[in-house]
């Protein structure tokens, strides 16, 4: 059985504009390479995250944050965390 939000999902895929979503990272580590794929992230057009979350990251106090960016830099952004060792476990839609 399917579940209803399976579609609507998948059609996230397809979404090529540059629509910013928030996006929430929980990952392994906070520390340098992780910080250092975020930043580069946030230097993207259209991608935003809230300062004090990466400087907390940056610390080692934070783990987890959120991302406003284009549905398509998602995968790139997984890609490059997973490039530098930074474990991904958990990548959410907050809003649609």
């Amino acid at each position: 059985m399917t579940h209803p939000d399976i579609p609507a999902l998948e059609a996230l895929s397809r979404d090529y504009s540059e629509t910013p979503r928030r996006v929430l990272f929980v990952l392994g580590s906070g520390k340098s390479p992780a910080v250092e794929v975020i930043e580069a992230a946030a230097q993207q057009r259209s991608t935003s995250i809230d300062p004090q979350h990466l400087a907390e990251m940056a610390a080692g106090r934070r783990r987890s944050l959120t991302l406003c960016t284009p549905m398509q830099m998602v995968p790139e952004i997984v890609r490059s965390l997973a490039h530098c060792n930074v474990a991904v476990y958990q990548v959410q839609l907050l809003e649609e």
